[in-house]
């Protein structure tokens, strides 16, 4: 493993492994060899995994997360490689519901690394965060970078500053090799999540059913295909069982901004033509509220040690995206 890194046969847990990323990262690294035990909550296993009759991994389901029981998940099975994916991940609903936000991301991650410090297995773990951190800046200091001072107000973002210095914390002091990634928007095959704004507007042509904006349609975002993130982040594991990072944090995304409109636009020009179903004059009627107006992420930091990793442009993923669609939800 000196030179090249081999994942066959490598044991890797993933947290939220029927959610869109965990899902598009199984289905890339059982292909090369390794063997996944994926971590779930709740009841439900649509996924990307399931659509496409993805069986050759482990899924448990831990509905009560106790200690007791990741750490002998963890011991049992030799797990060296966890992508922590799991949380409550839709802003609105963490507002409705912020003690649940909190004691589930935070606890859960607290929970992993107390295992993971007590099994002394770990050979990378890679925390996901979000740029939602940085919080509202003004245009002019825009793309964020690593260095400036977080902003998180609400409370999923806070949930995830809080898990990050959790990182930081047993990264420093009991040695565990820790990546935090701070990344943009997602989007592409297998999200389900229909308040994302990709796959509303694809499912709302496709299903030719008027959609509903929740924005002006001028906030500004990075997007960022999912399967250049699924390969990113398989990367980003093999540097770290090289290197053993300590808690560092690096911005993944495109610092290419684009608004909702001109999102709504490329998928009606795919889908919708004649704008029967995707209106753009209906976002005009939508006041924006509570919602920070511009984000786009400074990723040379992440590009210089991992290399490239946004390689899919925006107009091809998206076809990508509704193509999936297509074959397993319309």
């Amino acid at each position: 493993m000196k030179n090249k890194f081999d994942w066959n046969s490598q044991n890797v847990l993933i947290t939220g492994i029927h959610g869109f990323v965990g899902s598009n990262l199984c289905k890339k690294i059982i292909k090369k060899g390794a063997n996944v035990y994926g971590l779930h909550k709740n009841n439900s296993t649509k996924s990307l995994l399931e659509y496409e009759k993805i069986k050759n991994f482990n899924s448990i389901s831990y509905n009560n997360t106790d200690l007791n029981n990741i750490v002998d998940l963890i011991v049992d099975k030799n797990i060296k490689f966890c992508f922590h994916f799991a949380a409550k991940v839709e802003v609105k609903q963490a507002e409705t519901l912020p003690f649940q936000t909190f004691e589930n991301n935070n606890m859960l991650t607290l929970k992993l690394l107390e295992a993971f410090r007590i099994s002394k297995n770990l050979k990378s773990f890679i925390y996901t965060s979000t740029d939602k951190v940085y919080g509202d800046v003004d245009i002019n200091h825009l793309p964020y970078k690593e260095n400036y001072a977080p902003k998180a107000i609400n409370p999923y973002e806070v949930s995830k500053l809080n898990c990050e210095n959790i990182c930081k914390s047993y990264s420093h002091l009991y040695k565990l090799p820790i990546v935090i990634t701070r990344s943009c928007n997602l989007y592409g095959p297998g999200q389900l999540n229909f308040s994302a704004i990709i796959p509303s507007l694809i499912m709302s042509a496709l299903k030719n059913t008027r959609f509903s904006p929740r924005s002006n349609g001028l906030l500004t975002r990075d997007y960022m295909f999912i399967e250049d993130w699924a390969e990113c982040l398989i990367k980003i594991a093999q540097k770290n069982f090289l290197k053993k990072y300590k808690a560092e944090v690096f911005n993944f995304g495109t610092n290419n901004p684009k608004n909702v409109i001109e999102i709504a636009k490329i998928i009606s020009s795919m889908i919708d033509k004649k704008n029967k179903n995707i209106v753009l004059s209906d976002f005009s009627k939508i006041k924006s509220k509570n919602e920070i107006i511009d984000q786009t992420l400074n990723s040379d930091k992440a590009i210089k040690e991992f290399s490239k990793f946004n390689k899919t442009d925006l107009k091809s993923g998206i076809k990508k995206t509704i193509n999936w669609y297509k074959k397993y939800l319309n």
